[in-house]
């Protein structure tokens, strides 16, 4: 049966997208099929991330949403490494379609949980990955009740970890019982063991994960995926190490 795991942050600036990217290409390169559905209509960054800002890209989940086509067709294929094509995005929306019409009259949430279920049949995935805003609206409520597991993206500063409980609790009115933290772009010099006591603190649960700033990451300024363009630093490694526990811990 395939995973259905949701990226989830309280605030925005996480690096949410940038790890979700990250881990479904390399999920990929691993031999698994994978989809990232970028369900942030606002302000969407998958596309970006993966370069189709250059490669006029097609149908989108806005395109599905209001009618304009079928879920599959929003689907893009993303080649990872030579000989593979497991990897898969359906991009939020390109530029502004389909965002006036949503906004203006809106859609059939069902539409939503529907397009998950048709894609992961449609494609044959392994695991479907779901980037969400940040906060909560609509399709970050219908990502987090559709998933498996819900990873939480986190930095460990005092203005991120005030929204520690309001996250779980809202994943538990859900039915998302099963969660993943992940502390991000932990600054130079500082404790890690104090980070990961901090946020575990604050969301009650133990971090899976914790991720140091990498300039690097800084410098790649979204041209490229980082585990593409890095694919032997140690933040890369760090990201493959935590698939396993992501995908198969109870």
């Amino acid at each position: 049966m395939a995973q259905i795991i949701a990226m989830h942050s309280h605030r925005g600036g996480t690096g949410r997208s940038s790890i979700a990217a990250n881990l479904a290409r390399l999920m990929a390169e691993a031999g698994l099929r994978v989809a990232l559905v970028d369900t942030d209509l606002q302000s969407p960054a998958a596309h970006v991330l993966f370069g189709l800002t250059t490669l006029a890209p097609g149908a989108t989940l806005a395109d599905y949403l209001i009618g304009r086509c079928e879920v599959e067709d929003a689907a893009a294929a993303v080649p990872t490494v030579p000989g593979r094509s497991g990897l898969f995005l359906v991009p939020a929306r390109a530029e502004t379609s389909g965002i006036h019409e949503i906004i203006a009259e809106g859609y059939d949430v069902g539409l939503l949980r529907e397009g998950f279920d048709r894609l992961v049949e449609a494609l044959r995935l392994d695991v479907l990955l779901l980037d969400t805003h940040a906060g909560i609206n609509n399709e970050t409520v219908t990502a987090v009740a559709s998933a498996h597991r819900l990873i939480v993206v986190t930095r460990s500063c005092r203005l991120d970890l005030t929204g520690a409980g309001e996250t779980i609790d809202f994943a538990h009115q859900l039915g998302c019982s099963r969660h993943a933290l992940v502390v991000n772009m932990v600054p130079p010099g500082t404790d890690e063991h104090h980070a990961r006591q901090r946020a575990e603190a604050a969301y009650g649960t133990a971090a899976t994960a914790v991720l140091p700033y990498a300039p690097e990451l800084a410098c790649v300024a979204g041209d490229r995926l980082f585990a593409a363009a890095h694919p032997g630093h140690p933040l890369v490694a760090q990201f493959r190490a935590v698939i396993p526990s992501l995908l198969y811990e109870n």
